[in-house]
């Protein structure tokens, strides 16, 4: 009996590797240069898998988890102190999980003490995010640049940040993994304290679980993946990363993650690709975030995210923007509950 339970954990052991090394084998990493000098690669990456791996300068990284580690007990006044107005703000979050938040816009000229490393990483971070950004428009053929610019925490309800999130063993470690898709164009994430983040078992090119953090070397690799933003501005042809935390890995201790959001800017206005015209998507267009009174009308697309889309993904199921537009009732239900006017407002 023994002999055969020890068999069968020396199996799972085996499944498990062999797993982890199918994920590294088909995970070719890519570099910043071939952002520009290969683009498809990068983009293949995205399609295929849901995130792609990014070979970067993370040499803050670990400054910044220090001086992140240094703030989990200290009043929220004193953290937002460190930085100048509208570059810092420290919330403490009880829903879904208990954690600290401190979101950062990068801005290396507005800090006042302590802090250079994390916003210099926010920096970098925002670079990678561009380098990403361009490489799918050049791929793809679109129009996104314009979509993207930097703004302050004061200026923009969602504007592009750094998000450390610091995760209390005590508070963190209960339900699940709280599956979610981001606001945003792209997320870029480096390693965070220990790995710990997991893609949702639908994804059709994971199978199961992937903690995929640990295919990461810390020192100098980024995961990127696609949010609503990207999906929508890209007619489908990315799909929204489902994701979550893994509850048990929470409860070693205190773990900060550093995901980097870059969004649409406040005013940036998603218009149709050629390809959707006299199509079911045709009905997401134009998007902005939080367009208030428009003319012509437009899709909110926060509103569509937190009260749409993205309650659709909360038990980890893939949803394709592509496959969603084919609902006939979609139309109806998006220009009836997301969408504002000069008559109706936001």
């Amino acid at each position: 009996m023994g002999q055969a339970a020890g068999m069968t954990k020396l199996t799972m052991l085996i499944q498990a590797s062999n797993f982890l090394l199918g994920w590294s084998m088909a995970h070719s990493k890519v570099t910043m240069d071939e952002l520009s000098t290969r683009p498809q690669k990068f983009c293949d990456q995205l399609k295929d898998r849901g995130v792609a791996i990014v070979q970067c300068n993370l040499q803050r990284r670990r400054a910044a988890l220090d001086w992140l580690e240094a703030q989990e007990g200290n009043p929220s006044e004193a953290v937002e102190a460190a930085f100048c107005s509208g570059v810092a703000r420290c919330e403490d979050v009880a829903f879904p999980r208990r954690l600290r938040r401190i979101d950062l816009v990068p801005d290396e000229s507005r800090t006042t003490s302590g802090g250079t490393e994390v916003l210099g990483l926010a920096g970098d971070l925002h670079q990678v995010a561009l380098s990403c950004l361009n490489a799918i428009a050049e791929h793809e053929e679109l129009a996104l640049e314009h979509l993207v610019a930097p703004e302050r925490l004061n200026e923009a309800k969602e504007p592009s940040l750094l998000r450390a999130n610091l995760y209390n063993s005590q508070d963190g470690g209960a339900g699940g993994p709280c599956w979610h898709v981001d606001l945003g164009l792209l997320t870029v994430m480096p390693v965070g304290s220990w790995p710990a983040m997991m893609v949702s078992p639908f994804h059709s090119n994971v199978g199961e679980n992937a903690f995929v953090e640990e295919l990461l070397d810390a020192e100098s690799d980024v995961l990127v993946f696609a949010g609503t933003a990207l999906a929508i501005a890209t007619a489908g042809l990315y799909t929204a990363l489902v994701h979550g935390v893994s509850a048990a890995r929470l409860r070693r201790g205190l773990r900060i993650s550093l995901p980097y959001f870059l969004r649409v800017r406040r005013g940036g206005i998603i218009e149709p690709p050629a390809a959707v015209t006299n199509t079911p998507l045709a009905c997401l267009y134009p998007a902005a975030v939080q367009p208030g009174v428009a003319e012509p009308p437009m899709l909110d697309l926060l509103r569509f995210h937190r009260d749409y889309y993205g309650r659709l993904c909360t038990r980890g199921q893939v949803v394709s923007v592509g496959e969603l537009a084919e609902n006939p009732a979609l139309a109806e239900q998006v220009r009836s509950n997301f969408y504002t006017d000069s008559s109706s407002g936001s």
